[in-house]
């Protein structure tokens, strides 16, 4: 096939570190309750009061006190009371001497009318000194290498330390700022503390840096954290009723897929199929009770099939396919029994002519190979051309569908800056996955037949070799695979040959 040939360089995209952002309170253009007098001053020294008394010019309310006035370090529980313009706030346990806190009323009060609040903070020691060093941390999902917010950052003296002795949260920039802390060396965690606890827990998405920080003087690097959710207890889940004939659900690839019954009636081999690494079709057939109970291997799971449900006809809809083609993919919402293929009409829309086909089906889809070429066919199904496992036939379907040539398709050829030792490379248009490689030792990959149009990557250095990516484990100390971001995209032209450069730069966000 002749090609046209031109030649892109793409570099990798690196998210620049942005502008600190603050914590904004109501709106910009209302007033917050102003503090007309407070036992508490900020940067005060020698602070000993069991309470702090905080006075309002206007009446205001809390706002979720329990979690949005804190104590840093929480080296003690604090009890809030509110009485008309006065704010109590008392602590169950003695602060730590010689030590500096900072107490955040974060949009903690409010006025009672328009409900106007603001970020109030004071920073204060009980001892000669406040500490005043910084630190910034920027949070970034491991996958998506998007900046995260609402991400709970804590330093600990120890790694096997539960709770943080200090702690703030990522803004929308990903930025955690810490402030008056004392020098030492920490251990920094990142999680999404979603029962606001501040104790990590599996289910919750989770970054660490492994190695002790110092904090002193020269501290001045922001430090990037990845955060991503750990492999989770995999389970027999997320069950659905496709009607009138087929149950799709997740299964755990340990799980053995042969041993289902559905309603006390094994499921034979040709009564279930795999769609996936993680999911499985199974046909309800001739089961006409409402409720359906399908037992897994040890779990069991209960869905009900309502008379309209077991009544519907068989849906039927075009499976779209990346790449070139020789034949039509489709699918139906019932495991197929038989097809009529006098029922099926394949038409070369230039002429209006009939075209022959082959046609074979398994489970639920079939598929039909033209005999002869056509640049756009109509296919028409009639009502009733597929009978299914469920003794329900289908509904009428037409579509029409092109038939791309070798010369509707243009090829990619990707050459890296350095080899990758073992890579999953994923082909995205508007976010959109189009196509998923795998390569090996190599710093050139080939993308052939891909449609007209703009394409970004995304690739993946699959350390493990086991052709996914694989998030954080806590358990071995092993952060997520990283990822690679090739974000300017590459134009793909009808019959021409494109080579792209990709620089390859690590350990960005």
């Amino acid at each position: 096939m002749a090609r046209f040939f031109a030649l892109i360089t793409v570099v990798l995209l690196i998210q620049s570190c942005g502008q600190i952002g603050t914590i904004n309170g109501g709106p910009k253009d209302e007033i917050a309750p102003q503090i007309t007098s407070s036992n508490l001053r900020d940067k005060q020294l020698n602070f000993s009061k069991k309470v702090i008394e905080i006075t309002f010019d206007e009446y205001v309310e809390l706002n979720k006190a329990s979690e949005q006035i804190v104590l840093v370090p929480a080296d003690s529980k604090l009890k809030c009371q509110l009485a008309k313009k006065t704010l109590s706030i008392s602590f169950d346990d003695s602060l730590q001497k010689n030590t500096t806190y900072t107490l955040y009323l974060n949009a903690a009060v409010k006025d009672v009318t328009e409900g106007n609040d603001s970020l109030m903070k004071f920073t204060f020691s009980t001892g000669k000194v406040i500490d005043s060093l910084s630190l910034y941390v920027r949070i970034f999902d491991a996958f998506t290498k998007e900046w995260t917010s609402k991400v709970t950052v804590g330093l600990y003296p120890n790694f096997e330390d539960e709770s943080p002795r200090y702690f703030t949260q990522s803004q929308t920039n990903g930025i955690a700022h810490f402030e008056a802390l004392r020098a030492g060396s920490y251990f920094v965690k990142a999680f999404t503390d979603k029962n606001q606890d501040l104790h990590i827990q599996a289910s919750e998405s989770q970054g660490y840096d492994w190695d002790a920080i110092t904090l002193g003087s020269d501290m001045s690097d922001t430090l990037l954290v990845p955060v991503s959710l750990p492999v989770q207890e995999d389970k027999v889940k997320n069950a659905r009723l496709i009607p009138p004939g087929i149950i799709g659900l997740h299964v755990p690839s340990d799980v053995d897929g042969t041993n289902i019954q559905l309603n006390g009636r094994t499921r034979d081999i040709n009564q279930f199929i795999g769609i996936g690494e993680d999911s499985i079709l199974v046909s309800i057939g001739e089961v006409k009770e409402i409720d359906l109970q399908l037992i897994i291997a040890e779990d069991t799971l209960l869905l009900r099939n309502t008379p309209k449900q077991q009544a519907a006809k068989i849906a039927v809809q075009l499976i779209e396919k990346e790449g070139m083609q020789d034949r039509f993919h489709l699918s139906c919402s019932d495991f197929i029994q038989w097809l009529d293929t006098s029922k099926i009409k394949l038409r070369n829309m230039e002429d209006s002519s009939l075209v022959s086909f082959e046609v074979d089906f398994l489970a639920n889809e079939f598929e039909i190979r033209p005999k002869k070429f056509a640049k756009k066919f109509q296919l028409s199904i009639a009502e009733g051309a597929i009978l299914g496992k469920t003794k329900n036939v289908s509904y009428k379907f037409q579509k029409e569908i092109e038939w791309k040539q070798d010369r509707d398709f243009g090829d990619l050829t990707i050459q890296f800056t350095d080899s990758i030792s073992t890579g999953i490379i994923h082909v995205l248009q508007k976010d959109k996955l189009i196509r998923t490689l795998a390569f090996q030792e190599t710093n050139k990959i080939s993308l052939p037949n891909l449609l007209p149009g703009e394409y970004t990557f995304k690739i993946i250095l699959d350390h493990n070799k086991n052709g996914k990516w694989d998030p954080i484990s806590p358990e071995s100390k092993t952060l997520a695979e990283e990822v690679l971001l090739f974000n300017t995209p590459v134009k793909i032209r009808a019959n021409w040959e494109v080579e792209t450069n990709f620089e390859i730069q690590k350990n960005q966000p």
